[in-house]
């Protein structure tokens, strides 16, 4: 017995020499933190360009700050890869960079238009880096752009631009958030690729460099989550904007709340109808080379505003503005497939639902899949369900006309 608990104890006298120490440390005043990456193309060269926004601790701890630069600070380097790239940047930046707190990846326009394969090659292969960033394109703008863009409420832009991500998806849904890992499993996908949301610029980009720009109640310019990016064979190939965004939205289950405006009575917008559930259901099927793709949408709202007298006490005017909505939710989903479908590109995954379907049929059409799809007959099945009016059942309309 005792020669075993001394056995033991010499094991753990062993053991505490392998853990003493941290061979990797890196001390807290030798990095600085990237909150965001912007990647663009040089001009004339086949390199990428690549912005990094990285935090002054100093002006972003307590209350205030000490006032005498910007919350953050936009490093730029350049080389044939981002990996090259990012050690170039060793020649401007005091401190080693640090990409693991990455909360935003935006990616310029004419870049996305070339291709991204490479872009998600190394953020996949990086040991740092983290595939739950998001991942946004910049709506004619320059990536380095939009992260040099300060911006009021939220000292760190990075910050801004995710929150404001995060809401445009919880109250509007024209368009929604993707991460890094979603967009890698869309790139394979066959005959298309994924759908990414648009970062813009409103008014002069130029304007929003300046501290002084956000002391004001109207910012110069502002950062705005805008439409959503199509992407085939990893290169973007046309953008989806408004009601067509919240239709593709709609279809890859992706809507978590919006606002939905009706015709009532003489008033074509008279009723807005708040999203609150939505449900897609996709079914494919092929034959002879034929597919035929089914979509049932089932959605539940109540009534967020009226301006036209209706009694919503009575059921039978509940199911016409059931129906008029359903009728909208099928347009803006039509319309989605329809401009998917003048691309070639096939960014809801019904091939993906074909190949679960029947994998023999689906070997058959795969290689020619973007040309099938481009043509295929997609049916469209709207539910719509209202469960609440408000807090007030018979508007002041109606009271008025009565």
């Amino acid at each position: 017995m005792k020669r075993t608990v001394f056995s033991l104890f010499c094991l753990l006298c062993v053991c505490t020499i392998f853990l003493t120490g941290c061979w990797d440390q890196r001390e807290l005043n030798k990095i600085a933190l990237v909150m965001a990456i912007g990647l663009d193309k040089t001009k004339g060269k086949e390199e990428y360009r690549v912005s990094y926004e990285v935090v002054n601790p100093t002006e972003i701890s307590g209350k205030t700050g000490t006032g005498r630069t910007t919350p953050v600070t936009v490093y730029n380097s350049s080389g044939s890869t981002v990996f090259e790239a990012l050690r170039n940047a060793a020649e401007e930046t005091p401190r080693q960079l640090m990409i693991s707190h990455i909360n935003i990846i935006v990616i310029g326009e004419d870049l996305a238009k070339e291709g991204i394969h490479g872009i998600l090659d190394f953020f996949e292969r990086d040991d740092e880096g983290r595939l739950t960033s998001n991942l946004l394109i910049a709506k004619d703008a320059k990536a380095e752009e939009v992260l040099k863009t300060l911006t009021p409420i939220e000292k760190v832009p990075a910050f801004a631009i995710k929150g404001k991500l995060d809401t445009m998806v919880k109250k509007l849904s024209k368009g929604y958030d993707i991460e890094l890992d979603e967009v890698i499993r869309g790139a394979l996908r066959k005959g298309g690729g994924p759908a990414i949301s648009g970062v813009q610029l409103i008014e002069h980009a130029e304007s929003g460099l300046k501290e002084s720009d956000i002391k004001r109640t109207s910012p110069a310019t502002i950062i705005k989550i805008s439409g959503l990016a199509m992407f085939k064979h990893g290169k973007l190939v046309g953008w989806l904007n408004g009601e067509t965004a919240r239709g593709a939205a709609v279809i890859n289950n992706k809507l978590r709340g919006s606002a939905v405006s009706i015709g009532c009575k003489q008033k074509k917008r008279g009723l807005s109808i708040e999203v609150r559930r939505s449900k897609t259901k996709i079914k494919a099927s092929s034959r002879d080379r034929i597919p035929t793709i089914q979509l049932f949408v089932k959605q539940e709202g109540s009534i967020g505003h009226i301006l036209c007298a209706i009694d919503l006490k009575k059921s039978k005017e509940i199911r016409k503005l059931e129906k008029k909505w359903a009728k909208e939710t099928k347009k803006e989903v039509e319309n989605a497939i329809s401009q998917a479908q003048r691309n070639h590109t096939d960014i809801f995954g019904f091939g993906e639902a074909l190949e679960r379907t029947n994998k023999q049929e689906w070997k058959k059409i795969e290689k020619n899949w973007s040309n099938i799809f481009a043509k295929s007959k997609v049916e469209v099945h709207v539910e719509t369900r209202i469960r609440r009016p408000g807090m007030r059942s018979i508007p002041y309309l109606f009271s008025e006309k009565e």
